[in-house]
């Protein structure tokens, strides 16, 4: 009878070697092919965002929700958010949570200073922000009231960003500054309700969070109102799409006033 051939040492270790170098080889592919998932996945909410604003805007005359203003709870003061506005109509708090965002901001950290968040279905954290020429503040502690946006201001709807892949500073400026956390890319929903993936490119500085976090810096690449091209790094995102005299792309901030404490300039005059 004859005897079962054991596979020797060095035979076991080629395999092996043979497993670990696919293993080397496919888990890059499996990783992309998961973030390219949750990329898809935070595509989708920023578009379900903007949908939800659309529906707002017909409910409301066609005017803009203000991004925040003091309201009250319990005969309490708090702060009321664009989220708070918009969540009868989507009525999900984990749609303002990326899954590629490994720590979304804290808004009520944000806000803590000066006031807390009005209750809405436990909402506290959020991996996009809004365009602020777009969204006004309402009446903030030391804010001039800005009147809403309508959207018949809007000439380029499909050109004027609503929501984006980004972080925030703090008060008082509340700067939000883009996040390419999708490869270099971010995620960004149009006034016409469509969403788009924007290429990005890695700065050399960080940011300070409004909560305390510190978050890498992103410019800009992709050809837009809100960039035109060249070396500066573009790495805000405001205003509603325009064109200047020549006829190029550029954004201006309708309700900021020369003046006023939040006066934007814009592009459109340069």
């Amino acid at each position: 009878m004859r005897m079962a051939r054991a596979f020797t040492l060095v035979e076991l270790l080629v395999v092996l070697g043979i497993l670990a170098l696919l293993a080397a080889l496919l888990f890059p592919v499996l990783a992309e092919a998961r973030e390219n998932a949750r990329a898809k996945r935070c595509l989708s909410q920023v578009r379900q965002l903007a949908q939800s604003t659309l529906m707002y805007l017909s409910d409301w005359s066609d005017a803009y929700p203000l991004a925040a203003y003091v309201s009250q709870h319990d005969n309490q003061p708090c702060l009321f958010t664009l989220y708070h506005e918009l969540v009868p109509y989507i009525r999900d708090k984990q749609i303002v949570i990326c899954p590629s965002d490994p720590a979304p901001m804290d808004v009520a950290r944000v806000f803590a200073q000066v006031m807390t968040l009005c209750p809405a279905m436990g909402f506290q954290q959020s991996s996009y922000m809004a365009n602020w020429c777009l969204f006004e503040a309402g009446t903030l502690p030391g804010n001039a009231f800005h009147p809403p946006i309508h959207g018949a201001q809007l000439e380029f709807p499909s050109e004027t960003v609503m929501y984006f892949d980004a972080v925030m500073t703090g008060l008082p400026t509340l700067t939000p500054f883009i996040q390419g956390r999708h490869h270099e890319r971010m995620n960004v929903a149009l006034g016409d309700g469509h969403a788009k993936s924007w290429k990005t490119r890695r700065g050399y500085g960080t940011i300070t969070r409004g909560d305390g976090q510190m978050a890498s810096q992103y410019c800009l690449v992709e050809l837009s109102a809100y960039y035109r091209g060249g070396q500066a790094c573009e790495d805000t995102l405001f205003g509603l799409a325009a064109r200047n005299r020549q006829g190029q792309p550029c954004w201006r901030c309708p309700s900021r006033p020369r003046g006023s404490a939040w006066f934007m300039e814009g592009t459109c005059d340069e």
